[in-house]
């Protein structure tokens, strides 16, 4: 069975949330919380990315920020509570910023999943029961019950130190097809990251994918 990928409207969208969040994580006062979940010795690097940096680095196949898709847990709590869930729960206090990128990240993928759940699945690395439970409410119930969560946005893989160094690495090399080359090694990071997904079916979607299959060197962060 072929699969297209997604399309060039959505990695446009998907180059468009990285950029939001990027800078959203480079910032002083949401991005502190953000950078705390990644490696310490990553975390300078990440505050000091420069305006081009960053475009560099949105230009990854693939969403830098996570939405927890792999936290089956977490999930079944939020689905289960309703629209109307806790509202006092502190945990649902957001900053403004982090605010809005959830929520457009939400109707992103929300509408991926209805329409491709094979493209949502390459760019969020989420399993087919997360697109399939997403697909399955409407939009307005999934901004109610985690769009202002602060709980809820993080950076993808943030624990994996190899994973971030790579992006931060040669994803930020000033020659294109060295930074294509790490995004697509870190793409494929995301989809075999979960031994439970069937990363076959996602190879396939990826070699679609719009980013050149190239193999280059790995070099260290400056």
């Amino acid at each position: 069975m072929e699969f297209a990928g997604p399309q060039r409207d959505d990695m446009a969208n998907v180059q468009s949330l990285n950029h939001a969040f990027l800078v959203c994580v480079r910032s002083d006062r949401a991005g502190q919380m953000l950078r705390e979940q990644l490696p310490s010795s990553l975390r300078p690097v990440v505050a000091a990315l420069s305006d081009l940096q960053i475009r560099r680095l949105a230009a990854s196949p693939f969403l830098l920020l996570s939405l927890r898709e792999s936290d089956d847990d977490y999930w079944d709590r939020l689905f289960a509570q309703g629209p109307n869930g806790d509202l006092f729960n502190s945990k649902r206090i957001a900053s403004d910023a982090i605010h809005r990128i959830v929520a457009a990240t939400l109707g992103f993928l929300w509408q991926l999943a209805r329409r491709d759940p094979h493209a949502a699945r390459l760019v969020s690395g989420a399993s087919v029961n997360w697109c399939e439970q997403l697909a399955a409410h409407t939009l307005l119930g999934l901004l109610q019950q985690a769009a202002d969560r602060s709980d809820l946005l993080g950076p993808r893989l943030a624990g994996s130190e190899a994973f971030w160094r790579r992006l931060l690495g040669p994803g930020l090399s000033s020659e294109r097809n060295i930074r294509n080359a790490a995004h697509l090694c870190a793409l494929q990071t995301v989809l075999t990251d979960n031994p439970a997904k069937p990363y076959n079916r996602l190879r396939a979607a990826a070699c679609s994918a719009l980013v050149p299959t190239l193999s280059v060197a790995h070099r260290p962060i400056r």
